[in-house]
């Protein structure tokens, strides 16, 4: 059984590694091609848009669809789907210029491709491995996640600057490809092999539900359990603030009132999935928690600290440094809070997968992040508008007190001690 566990965590790591880089390098890769053919900050948006957009709409109907089929042919069938269109993208090409309109279509299919094979993957986890390695193995893919984060601009990049633009599609498409043949042979049945029972989707047992009534269900799963309804909507709400706070504020206060060079600007933004690359070894690392509330609670105080020093730095009325030490702490603080942010969603995600029901584990998980995802760009809008009518350091200044407020009701909160 350990040789089929190591096996399972191998092909996972691997052809996550393999799907996700892809997916990160042809975004970056596309959106250099269009800022270099067409100069337009306009068109250049759009194609991240239209990344993000599938996500809002598709979350809660792949977290149905992943507990309604079989979830390995799922996730076969999505990556051979992203290969299908990157590659009929590179024929495309071949036959006529590369337009807008075909980049568009392409980026929104991958992207909707993409959801619907990452929520019946993280779904599948506690299927694929024992538990005692279920935090280890949700802690690698973590891992793969900030490395595609990291890896994919950097070698799109570099692959943008050596590799014809048509040659880099093919190259793509295939790797989707290779993650399909090695999806194929993972083993999808751990924990029943375990138990000694098989567990069933909801269709291989014949229980008809129309998809309403699925989804419907799910939520009525959510509503259900106290500890999920509150953990899930701090996290929510937590990521709002921080979006507010740190992600839209600090990049406008280097630039407008710090005056950081644009090498330093991309230096600072790369140190977040860094420091979530160095949370993800520290989880992997460390003992199994016995109280995962315990080290939630504190990763949350930590980050709330850091909100309010967030504030603080930025405010020239509190504190004026030269540009390289606003750059220097402004390095730390986002590794900080990226370490956090990886030490609190860790065990967040591990939880769900072991206190939820297989068979709802999908829509549970798809319908939490599509909250989380639909708010992302309301933060980015209200820090928008916010941070040219108020002096910026109020935004983090705030955010961060309101965090703090939030952990306290959080401490305070009986369900969540359980955990």
């Amino acid at each position: 059984m350990n040789r089929i566990v190591t096996k399972n965590i191998f092909i996972l790591i691997l052809g996550q590694l393999v799907s996700l880089i892809g997916s990160s390098i042809y975004s970056f890769a596309m959106g250099l091609y269009i800022l270099s053919t067409t100069g337009s900050g306009l068109y250049f948006s759009i194609t991240i848009a239209l990344g993000v957009i599938p996500k809002i709409i598709f979350g809660p109907i792949s977290g149905v669809v992943a507990d309604r089929v079989n979830r390995k042919k799922m996730i076969i069938t999505m990556d051979l789907l992203s290969g299908i269109v990157v590659i009929a993208l590179f024929a495309l090409s071949s036959f006529d210029s590369l337009r807008l309109i075909y980049i568009y279509i392409s980026t929104f299919l991958i992207a909707t491709c993409t959801i619907f094979s990452e929520t019946p993957m993280e779904a599948s986890i506690p299927n694929l491995v024992d538990e005692k390695r279920l935090t280890k193995a949700t802690s690698l893919n973590q891992a793969v996640l900030s490395i595609s984060s990291i890896a994919g601009p950097s070698i799109g990049g570099v692959v943008f600057a050596l590799i014809d633009i048509r040659l880099f599609l093919l190259i793509n498409g295939l790797s989707f490809i290779f993650a399909a043949l090695m999806d194929i042979f993972l083993d999808f049945k751990i924990k029943n092999k375990i138990h000694g029972v098989d567990q069933k989707t909801n269709q291989e047992n014949d229980v008809k539900h129309t998809f309403f009534e699925d989804l419907k269900e799910g939520i009525a799963y959510i509503k259900s359990q106290t500890w999920l309804v509150v953990l899930g909507s701090f996290t929510v709400f937590l990521n709002m603030f921080f979006i507010i706070g740190i992600t839209v504020t600090v990049p406008y206060v280097a630039v407008n009132v710090w005056n950081l060079p644009s090498n330093q600007l991309g230096i600072l933004e790369a140190m977040f999935p860094l420091g979530m690359l160095i949370g993800t070894v520290i989880t992997f690392l460390l003992p199994e928690a016995k109280s995962v509330y315990k080290r939630i609670m504190i990763c949350i105080a930590v980050a709330s600290i850091g909100m309010l020093f967030t504030g603080i730095l930025t405010c020239n009325l509190i504190i004026t440094l030269d540009t390289i030490s606003y750059f220097t702490i402004s390095i730390i603080l986002f590794i900080i809070l990226a370490i956090c942010s990886v030490l609190y969603n860790i065990p967040f995600f591990v939880s769900l997968q072991k206190k939820v029901p297989n068979d709802m584990l999908g829509r549970v998980r798809s319908v939490i992040l599509t909250f989380i995802t639909g708010l992302t760009p309301v933060g980015a809008v209200i820090g928008g508008a916010l941070v040219d009518i108020v002096s910026p350091w109020l935004l983090p200044m705030v955010c961060g007190i309101i965090m703090v407020i939030l952990t306290i009701i959080m401490s305070r909160m009986k369900a969540l001690k359980a955990i």
